[in-house]
């Protein structure tokens, strides 16, 4: 199962950035065709 890694360093949860946050593990599906209309 894919992992959530969140940097210990940040104590307050509104300091979070993307570089503070890793997914370890995820392995998506492959994309899936599909016509759409713009």
């Amino acid at each position: 199962l894919p992992t959530l890694k969140l940097n210990p360093n940040i104590k307050n949860i509104d300091d979070f950035t993307y570089e503070d946050i890793e997914v370890l593990g995820y392995e998506h599906h492959p994309h899936i065709k599909a016509p759409i209309a713009v």
